[in-house]
């Protein structure tokens, strides 16, 4: 919910613990499926997978790897280093036989640049070869193919001339040979093993910039080369020789019968050399990004978590689960309500459903975010799946306290003690009041409490956010209970909608918004008429939403992170105002309910986790 009562003397600090979504996103059906979805489809369209066709996730759940995998790995990177150092420690012994209809010595030097283009290659894919990407197990088995051809040409022919054994100089290079084979035979067998996709898009955008800047670096090449002066190379270049020239130097055979005369000509070449490490930089790169996250929501799959939360719903936080800011993934009778941002999968609160099938589905989801490349994240668990979660080897960490006011002893106690007594006779005796609005609303109200919400937006560090939160939407206000505050001339001050918790016996609001210069304790007088009209209507818990880094770090045994987060909840309260919040939800004498945050990755996995949350709350359009 907002965090916004009071600006003056009881200043509310918007609660920064409440994060949310980003705008895109992908769909799954449940029954041991995942599937995905693109814009204005109504179905799955990609492909299914069977949860039991994908490989188990083994050890702490922190990394996508198992024992043959990093064999691979290990065998793509020592691959690398061969190709790397070989070439280098090497040199011609006699003549080439597979090189005899060639100039022996440019192509020999050609196939050594290869070779040490090839390891640079695999020991960069050897890392995508850990996270188990499909595309650099296809990559990796063709490279190293390349590599063992070209080692294989060159085969009996050099020698390392440190070594006085003319026999054992000449027999060492030719082994190098079984490194990248041995790889080539562990990547097919252990093909399976290898599900992680890659972004679609990203492959025909790799091999379209890969097009695009062959032309433009044999374009650049070429027309260098033409347009040097002959103090620069020791001879003009016309326009084709300058074409084979520019290839050449791009071929890696180079130019070794011109050598550069002229400051300017290193320049040009060194420049062309930086231009093509780039390009063949970012190529890389965009081959091996994660799916990029598509939102698309279907009103069936609303319908269907709706009616697992009437049956199986716990929590306040569960009615945002149901808002259109965020996937849905099902597994049986079971389901959580997730958004992606930097790569992490961030599901809001505990996943809902039968609690024998909870494990099953956070096993599923799991699988099906690391077949994306994607961490996994849920933001404010409460402690009764902590045990799952610890099972399962995933990261916990708490992040706050949920405040639960109990509506019989606030009404009966609480408003009558000193915080709230004279706060309600002043206001009371002033002529302001609270009147509940039920649906449906006319417009006239609508327009009335927008120009209130429009008021608190337009105060220093209020903006609209999603997630954990609800926005300002018509739709949404018409669901249920708007409570306003009028002050003596019947305008509009103040206002909070009513919605509602799964929690049995207990209610809760979305946003609790205030116009500008709004009386001191308005929202005192407000809170205290709202629960004793509540109070009126059976409910007995209402739930105020968390307070951030609330008893965090606090306690003998605590972890080094929720210390480290004490420390930020003790020394950054000033920026923050986590103090603030906690004092004002005090005052209502709430019951403190803890909330965790679950993630993996450990510490470097907690940084993206946080970045990933904080990013997540900003509203797009």
């Amino acid at each position: 919910m907002d965090q916004n009562p009071d600006e003056k003397k009881e200043e509310i600090p918007e609660d920064t613990s409440e994060e949310s979504s980003e705008e895109s996103s992908e769909k799954t059906t449940g029954g041991g499926y995942s599937a995905e979805y693109t814009a204005g489809e109504t179905g799955p369209l990609v492909e299914l997978v069977k949860e039991s066709d994908l490989p188990e996730i083994k050890g702490e759940g922190r990394a996508l790897t198992d024992l043959p995998v990093i064999l691979v790995a290990l065998a793509t990177f020592s691959s690398g280093i061969t190709g790397i150092v070989q070439p280098l420690a090497t040199r011609l012994a006699v003549h080439p036989k597979l090189f005899f209809l060639l100039n022996i010595y440019d192509y020999y030097h050609w196939s050594k640049m290869l070779s040490v283009s090839f390891g640079l290659f695999l020991i960069f894919l050897s890392v995508h070869i850990v996270r188990r990407k499909k595309q650099a197990w296809l990559l990796t088995f063709c490279i190293a193919s390349l590599s063992a051809l070209v080692n294989a040409a060159r085969f009996g022919i050099e020698h390392l001339p440190y070594i006085k054994d003319t026999q054992l100089s000449i027999s060492i290079p030719a082994y190098t040979v079984v490194v990248p084979l041995l790889t080539v035979v562990l990547l097919w067998f252990l093909r399976h093993r290898f599900t992680v996709r890659s972004e679609i898009e990203s492959f025909s955008e790799a091999l379209a910039l890969f097009l695009a800047s062959v032309v433009l670096l044999v374009g650049y090449g070429t027309l260098g080369f033409w347009l040097l002066e002959i103090r620069d190379f020791g001879m003009n270049f016309e326009i084709d020789e300058a074409l084979v020239r520019a290839l050449k130097e791009l071929a890696l055979v180079g130019n070794t019968d011109i050598a550069a005369k002229s400051r300017f000509a290193v320049w040009f070449l060194h420049s062309l050399k930086t231009l093509e490490v780039l390009a063949g930089a970012y190529c890389l790169y965009s081959l091996f990004r994660p799916i990029h996250y598509r939102l698309v929501l279907h009103a069936e799959e609303i319908a269907r978590a709706g009616a697992i939360l009437d049956k199986y719903g716990l929590d306040a936080l569960d009615y945002y689960k149901l808002l259109e800011d965020k996937s849905l993934f099902f597994e049986g009778e079971s389901f959580l309500a997730y958004t992606t941002s930097l790569n992490v999968a961030i599901c809001l609160g505990d996943p809902v459903g039968p609690e024998d099938q909870l494990q099953k589905l956070v096993k599923s989801f799991r699988s099906y975010c690391h077949e994306r490349d994607w961490k996994l994240a849920f933001l404010q668990v409460s402690d009764r799946n902590l045990p799952m979660f610890e099972k399962l080897k995933l990261d916990v960490l708490k992040v706050g306290e949920d405040a639960v006011v109990d509506l019989d002893e606030f009404v009966a106690k609480t408003v009558k003690g000193k915080s709230f007594k004279s706060t309600v006779k002043k206001f009371e005796k002033q002529g302001f009041t609270v009147e509940r609005h039920s649906p449906p609303h006319d417009q006239a109200l609508i327009s009335t409490v927008k120009a209130v919400s429009d008021a608190w937006l337009s105060l220093p560090g209020r903006r609209e956010r999603g997630f954990s939160l609800g926005w300002f939407d018509e739709a949404d206000l018409q669901k249920d209970n708007i409570f306003v505050l009028y002050d003596t001339d019947r305008n509009a001050i103040a206002f909070v909608n009513q919605v509602r918790s799964y929690a049995a016996g207990q209610v809760s609001i979305d946003m609790m918004r205030h116009g500008k210069d709004v009386p001191n304790g308005s929202m005192d007088f407000l809170f205290a008429r709202l629960f004793t009209l509540l109070k009126e209507d059976g409910y007995h818990t209402f739930n105020l939403g968390l307070a951030a880094l609330s008893g965090v770090g606090d306690k003998p045994g605590a972890s080094l992170e929720e210390k480290a987060c004490h420390q930020i909840y003790e020394r950054m309260n000033r920026f923050f105002s986590y103090k603030g919040l906690r004092q004002y939800k005090s005052k209502f004498k709430p019951t403190w309910q803890e909330r965790f945050l679950i993630y993996e990755g450990g510490t470097p996995g907690l940084i993206k986790t946080a970045l990933a949350i904080t990013r997540a709350g900003e509203l797009t359009d």
